[in-house]
């Protein structure tokens, strides 16, 4: 019997606008930010910022050296001021954040009656400032409001679809893998929750997933 639904959060809960997000990047500079961050998951110092390795100060340091390079002579051009700031990271990373869908969050709330909800997340430090702060929804709330646990990988220091997050999670709410449902858009990350006896629901990026989580509660 499924006691537990556990979410991923970009692509799932909220709808993921990654071309915004990357042409934000290449403003910056980032030449090559489409071959560093992609639809299913970060490189280099994008995904050291994701899990954890490094935190936002260091991230800042890295990508304006980064842009430097990449910009050669025109570099302090780009960086007059001599490196990228939090806001400006921070506008770069909720390009991926076009629009929240209260529907979907409401959908959330619905299903906190009955079972207990946890977010796992692979996500940064800039996305969960905002993501944690009451302008996340709207209309007052963060995205606490919504579930009963929330694991984010900068947090954790580790990265779906390690077995050990997944193992991390289960340990820390107190709650077991056969009880447990995992949605995500990635097959990867469902198939390494499978692999420890966590049920898993592979649903399509952007898609509402009420209905089709509706129907897998009923087996």
């Amino acid at each position: 019997m499924i006691r537990n639904i556990v979410f991923d959060l970009g692509g799932v809960v909220i709808p993921l606008t990654p071309e915004r997000a990357w042409n934000r990047f290449e403003q910056l500079g980032v030449k090559d930010v489409r071959e560093r961050m992609g639809l299913y998951g970060q490189t280099g110092i994008f995904l050291e910022l994701e899990n954890g390795t490094i935190g936002t100060d260091e991230f800042l340091g890295k990508l304006s050296e980064l842009i430097l390079s990449q910009a050669g002579d025109t570099g302090q051009e780009i960086l007059p001021s001599g490196g990228v700031t939090y806001e400006q990271a921070l506008w770069a990373w909720r390009g991926y954040v076009e629009d929240i869908d209260l529907h979907r969050l409401n959908n959330l709330l619905i299903l906190k009656k009955n079972y207990n909800v946890i977010l796992l997340s692979n996500t940064n430090p800039f996305i969960v400032g905002w993501a944690e702060s009451d302008a996340f929804s709207g209309d007052g709330h963060s995205l606490s409001y919504y579930f009963h646990r929330t694991f984010y990988s900068c947090v954790m220091k580790d990265y779906k679809p390690s077995a050990t997050i997944f193992l991390s999670m289960l340990r820390e709410s107190g709650i077991s893998a056969e009880e447990t449902l995992f949605l995500d858009d990635s097959s990867k990350n469902i198939e390494a929750a499978e692999r420890l006896g966590i049920h898993g629901l592979l649903v399509e990026k952007n898609i509402d997933w009420m209905d089709k989580l509706t129907e897998r509660l009923k087996m």
